[in-house]
Order: C-alpha cells, then structure tokens, then sequence
C-alpha cells in the first residue's frame, strides 16, 4: 500500500510539472490532456483517473498552496501582530511576496490572466479556484474583527493584477513603466502606504478589533 502510495504520489508531481511546464511554455492555450500526457509520459487514461478532467488538474494545480501560501494554524499564531502597529507590515509583505510570484513566473501570471477572461471551462475553473485561495488568505491575515478589510483588499489585489497583466504587455500606466524595478518599487511604495492608512483607521476605529497576541503568549523564534 505504501509503495503504491509513493508511486502515486510521484506520478502525480509529474503531471503537475508537466502542467506547469505547458503553461509556462505555451499559457492557457497549450494546455491540452494529450500535450500533458505527452509531456509528463503518462497515458491520458491516467490523467482523468486522478483529477477527472482538465479542469479538476487546474483546480488541483491552483489549490495545492504554491500558487497562494497556505498557513497552518501554528504558523498563523506566529504571524499574529504582537503590536497593532505591526498590521500594515503583515498585509503589506505577503501581498507583495504574492504578487512578485506573478511577476516572476510566467505559469503563474497565465493563471492570473485566464481568471479574468471571459467564459470557459478553464476561466471559470482558474477564477473559482484563484478567488477561493486568494479570499482565504486574506480572512486569515486580516487579525481584525469589524471594518470591510476584504473590500480594501479586493481594491488593492484588483489594482496589483490588473498592473501585473499590463506589465506583460509592457503596456505603461499612468505614464509608470511597469517593466523596471523602479516603476515596482514605487507601486510596491504605494502599497505599502494604503495598507498603513487602513492599519491607522482600523487602529484608531472604535468598531474594530484588532486581534494581536495576548501578552502572556510566549512568541517563538522565527
């Protein structure tokens, strides 16, 4: 059983690569049962047998925790601000470590796109699963009870894709160059100071909570 376990799971991770080689490659357009098949040396019949169609691999792809980080509930509690000045430095670095990973990779960005695009199987499969591991991610930073901190983060994770996909075209916007570090610095800048209003006004707010450690709560080294 174990032995057919590891020959499972390995086989599994070949897909995947091969999958991720396609759209890094080719995009959503590559991205067929034959090509992966081909591509990872597994037959066809093997593919629909672990995920059941193109799409349940897509969905598998995106929800495995690479795409968007996953945090277990002990590493949250390591996360969790120890002062209420320390939110803005949370929202802010893990949304841009997020959105450097699109810039980055090319897999990843064709997944980014493909989510807002208009009707398909695959569209509406990368738009599910992408808004489902974006929305978890962002209610497990939020250490706030009260306040709309997913309707700011919808702006602010809009606003980033829709600048990530314009860099591709190496389109500018608002006269920015998006394709230099120093156009991204300053988006990343900008980022960084409307995570801080929110974090002043979420503070400041008699409606929210801010949800940081207990001061008896020992904090472990990083």
């Amino acid at each position: 059983m174990k032995t057919h376990q590891r020959n499972r799971a390995a086989t599994t991770q070949r897909i995947v690569d091969a999958f991720e080689q396609i759209l890094q490659e080719a995009g959503t357009k590559g991205l067929t049962i034959n090509a992966i098949a081909e591509k990872a040396d597994v037959s066809k019949v093997l593919i629909y047998r672990y995920f059941g169609s193109l799409e349940g691999l897509l969905d598998y792809y995106i929800r495995r925790g690479q795409l968007v980080s996953h945090f277990s509930p002990a590493w949250l509690e390591q996360l969790r601000p120890i002062q209420p000045q320390d939110l803005a430095s949370i929202w802010s670095t893990h949304t841009l470590q997020l959105f450097r990973r699109f810039r980055q990779f090319r897999a990843d960005r064709e997944l980014l796109k493909a989510s807002m695009q208009e009707d398909t199987p695959l569209a509406e499969v990368a738009n599910r699963s992408l808004d489902a591991e974006l929305t978890k991610l962002v209610d497990q930073l939020a250490f706030i009870e009260g306040g709309d901190h997913q309707a700011i983060s919808a702006v602010i994770y809009g606003a980033l894709s829709y600048l990530t996909l314009q860099a591709q075209l190496d389109r500018p916007v608002i006269g920015m160059d998006l394709r230099s570090e120093a156009g991204w610095e300053r988006i990343e800048g900008a980022i960084r100071t409307l995570y801080a209003g929110w974090s002043r006004l979420a503070i400041e707010s008699t409606s929210v909570q801010v949800k940081s450690k207990p001061d008896s709560l020992p904090v472990s080294p990083w």
